[in-house]
């Protein structure tokens, strides 16, 4: 896990860099950030604690529900995801700077965003686990359609060349490979999960199952269209609506990374701690 996150991490870092440096430009061309503006600081406090009461909510409403409290019985995986959550908006605001497709932050405006980064992937995750306790949807969304499956080996390979290529190219050429650039954290992501013969989060799709994708997709719409609403006062338009998709998907995907920290436990964990046996045996030479 830690070196598959150690790998996207200095992947995001380093790729669009070198594209930027590639093209002839160098790290003195990126667009300057913006003085502090006091209004900005302000929405994006009031945006996370909207996002904290509407986490609490979500997390009251599935316990009235189902007698279950996803916050109380899995608080060091949410902690974990709440970090991964920001570490990533970071590594997207990163991005941002060779993209500018939105406008730049300030510094302090990112420092004052960190609550509002960390918060993002638990209420997309907890909003997903309260579509799925509603009755009927996980069983609608499972289909008899089975999408063709492609080896694992050959599909991260490719999937890591469009990533890396799209990190260079996108720092190259701005202006053309936008759609690409931001694609490159899940694609990427993904191809770490099949070169080490994990699962990704559309290994459910092979058996028909988009329960999990569209639960996922729909919360990434419901907590995103939240956050831009309260910072901007202003409904986003549809190519938002698929940001916010692809964002919840490469949120998921993280999550799954990180949950793999929880799952099992080494054979030296197991034995940690056991008693030796009380009686002793002895072994007589023949």
């Amino acid at each position: 896990m830690k070196t598959r996150l150690g790998i996207f991490i200095a992947a995001l870092l380093i790729l669009p860099l070198t594209g930027l440096y590639l093209s002839g430009a160098g790290w003195i061309d990126l667009p300057e950030l913006p003085a502090a503006r006091t209004h900005v600081i302000a929405a994006s406090l009031r945006t996370g604690l909207i996002l904290a009461v509407y986490v609490w909510s979500c997390n009251s409403a599935l316990k009235r529900l189902t007698g279950n409290s996803p916050l109380e019985a899995q608080r060091p995986y949410f902690i974990g995801v709440s970090l991964a959550s920001a570490v990533l908006c970071y590594l997207l605001c990163y991005l941002n700077m060779f993209a500018a497709t939105v406008p730049q932050q300030n510094l302090v405006s990112l420092l004052v965003d960190a609550p509002l980064f960390a918060l993002l992937a638990p209420a997309i995750l907890i909003t997903r686990s309260l579509l799925g306790s509603f009755p009927g949807f996980l069983k609608l969304m499972n289909f008899r359609f089975h999408p063709p499956s492609a080896n694992a080996e050959t599909l991260a390979r490719l999937l890591l060349a469009i990533a890396a290529f799209s990190l260079l190219g996108g720092a190259a050429w701005p202006g053309k490979l936008n759609g690409l650039m931001w694609s490159a954290p899940l694609l990427l992501l993904i191809a770490l999960q099949l070169l080490w013969h994990e699962s990704s989060i559309f290994t459910g799709a092979k058996s028909g199952d988009f329960g999990r994708l569209t639960g996922i997709a729909l919360s990434g719409m419901i907590v995103g269209n939240l956050a831009v609403l309260s910072l901007q006062h202003a409904f986003p338009g549809l190519p938002a609506q698929a940001g916010f998709i692809l964002f919840a998907l490469t949120c998921l995907q993280f999550s799954d990374v990180i949950a793999e920290n929880w799952r099992g436990k080494s054979r030296t964990a197991m034995f940690a701690g056991k008693k030796k046996f009380p009686i002793p045996v002895i072994v007589k030479k023949s």
